[in-house]
């Protein structure tokens, strides 16, 4: 690639724009744990989703998804629908309120308020140390590695060429800024890839003529395939993604998620929720997450899908897909246009590294040092330490860089090992019989039940034995039966082993007002306050019909980017009364919930009362 002027300027512009930004907010970041790690809790919630879509929108996606949509078609969407769609909306009805009402510095120490000692130590030690060591080296890793994917076929640069321009400005920059310049310079980063996303969509239908003209060229490359290329529901049999696969991974995501805020296969969102201003705007931040996510995207993969017909042996089982946003830079980007894409390249890759950095090294330090080996340091030694974690998570992460080649493996490898506690995430809020020995079961026992049924065949075939083969099922019905079986362990576990301490229990339910099955502690409700399991199925409800409405926009403008045009605009058009009615809702909800909140407090408070004057007596 021959780099012009203008498109090393616009480079530099922006480089110096988010550095200035860094240091612009150091002051502010270095006088607290809280502003260096959540803001100082004052981060409105549009601009908490927006930062949240800027760490699940990075490279990766032009790569991973990119190259899914070349193998697949229009119906792409659902492979991040079913992943994301109703998992963020119950992630947010359910659960985001409640986690504010909480007030942590980490959500981990929600293990501390929930469970006995030992099982709360163990707990919060596995989690800190799988969160910051494994999960964030990884998914930072496949970030940096889809970086490498797109500068390789685009600008002519190698991996160790892209980390040197890469790294260092991600790493000092937050260093410099701390989680307050992290949102803040995301919706900047934001703002670029979204422009130069749009950009390349649209010189993609500009190379093809029009969207008819586009249409026309893949039933004439792809014959009878075509038609499945075009379509917007996934096929019953398909090598990639089947329908079965979309229902499984909408299962096999959905079950369970809200109840952990720093899970293992998603990003940071407990720094999101305890970061906002109120409970409120906790729900806030996973709309405006779920709608600007679908819609970035949604702008990587229709581009690519039409890619297809240019370069059609990318459609090959053994073809590496994973470069087709990279070559479509390439190919369609003119002067001055390439030094923006490499911007929002640049953009969207520092976005997910500087928030996994942050969020990783917060756990890092709070979790794990401060919890276990120096407990009562100044803030300034704790903010030091935070920076050193920040290196080792990076360290780990680079070493992904160079040992990885597919991205879409690691990210199924991840999401399916999560899953498999997923249903206790649920239990832990909704279930007073859930016990710590539970907990163990469902975090200890998913993990080895997951090494069992996804690894131990693969285990078999390398040693030769000749029946491995028939144990391998796909991905979707391992991640399912994982989570079965993982369930009806914890739930033995529970059933068959002691309550945890009565008062234990009851201060949690008193700090947290939990929905669900917590028949011995009800008494604390309010009289005539609304049952928990109505309220809980109430919530649900509320979720189902704010995925439905992203999912319509999302089919409206596939079927729009196809030329079918009056069904897009029906579908809109029926997503934004969806919308509305959603949001309704769901504000009436939210007041219901904050209600019986006061209501519990203030019956617990004349309970404490009444019992104070009876041991007077």
């Amino acid at each position: 690639m021959n780099w012009h002027q203008i498109d090393i300027w616009i480079v530099v512009v922006y480089i110096l724009l988010m550095l200035g930004t860094g240091f612009w907010h150091r002051r502010f970041a270095n006088k607290s744990m809280d502003n260096f790690f959540l803001g100082g809790r004052k981060i409105p919630g549009w601009l908490n989703g927006i930062s949240y879509t800027a760490a699940l929108v990075s490279p990766d996606a032009a790569t991973g998804y990119g190259g899914l949509a070349v193998a697949t078609g229009g119906f792409i969407c659902w492979w991040y629908l079913s992943r994301f769609g109703l998992a963020l909306f119950l992630g947010g009805v359910l659960f985001a309120v409640f986690w504010r009402r909480l007030n942590l510095f980490t959500s981990l120490e929600f293990y501390d308020l929930r469970f006995p000692k030992g099982a709360a130590a163990a707990m919060r030690l596995w989690i800190a140390i799988r969160t910051s060591m494994v999960a964030m080296p990884a998914w930072t890793g496949i970030t940096l590695l889809a970086a490498c994917k797109i500068m390789g076929p685009a600008f002519d640069l190698t991996k160790l060429q892209t980390l040197c321009l890469v790294v260092p400005i991600s790493l000092l920059f937050v260093f410099s800024s701390g989680y307050k310049g992290v949102v803040i310079s995301n919706f900047i980063q934001m703002i670029i890839f979204l422009a130069g996303t749009l950009m390349l969509a649209w010189l993609t239908l500009e190379h093809f003529g029009g969207a008819e003209a586009m249409v026309t060229a893949i039933r004439a490359q792809f014959g009878p395939a075509g038609a499945e290329i075009l379509g917007s529901v996934p096929p019953e049999n398909h090598a990639v993604f089947p329908l079965a696969a979309a229902l499984g991974w909408l299962l096999g995501q959905s079950i369970g998620y809200g109840g952990d805020a720093a899970p293992m296969g998603g990003a940071m969102e407990g720094q999101r929720i305890l970061s906002t201003r109120t409970p409120s705007e906790a729900l806030t931040m996973y709309v405006v997450a779920a709608i600007s996510m679908f819609l970035l995207l949604l702008l990587v993969t229709l581009p690519s899908i039409s890619a297809a017909v240019m370069w059609p042996e990318l459609r090959q089982i053994d073809a590496d897909r994973e470069l087709v946003y990279g070559r479509l830079m390439k190919t369609l980007l003119p002067v001055g246009a390439m030094g923006l894409m490499v911007a929002a390249m640049l953009a969207a890759t520092m976005s997910t590294v500087g928030d996994n950095l942050n969020f990783g090294s917060q756990v890092l330090v709070s979790d794990i040092y401060r919890r276990w080996f120096v407990p009562k340091a100044k803030e300034s030694h704790y903010m030091l330490m935070g920076k050193v974690g920040m290196i080792i998570i990076l360290a780990l992460s680079v070493a992904v860089v160079f040992n990885v080649l597919i991205i879409t493996d690691v990210a199924i490898f991840m999401l399916s090992l999560s899953a498999a506690e997923l249903p206790a995430n649920w239990a832990q809020w909704w279930w007073w019989r859930f016990n710590g020995p539970a907990r163990v079961a469902a975090s200890f026992g998913g993990a080895a039940i997951f090494c069992l049924v996804v690894l131990g065949p693969k285990l078999l075939a390398f040693l030769g034995v000749p029946w491995a083969d028939s144990l391998n099922i796909a991905w979707y019905w391992q991640t399912l039966l994982v989570m079965g079986l993982t369930t009806v362990l914890w739930v033995a576990v529970a059933l068959l082993t002691k309550p945890d301490p009565d008062e234990l229990l009851r201060k949690f339910y008193l700090r947290a007002h939990p929905l669900g099955c917590w028949t011995p502690y009800q008494h604390l409700d309010q009289p005539g306050s609304a049952g928990s399991f109505k309220l809980v199925f109430r919530g649900i409800f509320i979720a189902i019909i704010g995925t439905a409405s992203v999912s319509m926009l999302m089919l409206g403008l596939t079927h729009a980017w196809f030329a079918r045009y009056l069904t897009g605009v029906w579908t809109i058009a029926a997503a934004v009364i969806s919308f509305i009615i959603f949001w309704k809702m769901a504000q009436r909800y939210l007041a219901v919930l904050a209600r019986r909140a006061a209501d519990n407090t203030a019956a617990a408070g004349v309970e404490m009362e009444e019992a104070a004057v009876t041991q007077t007596n």
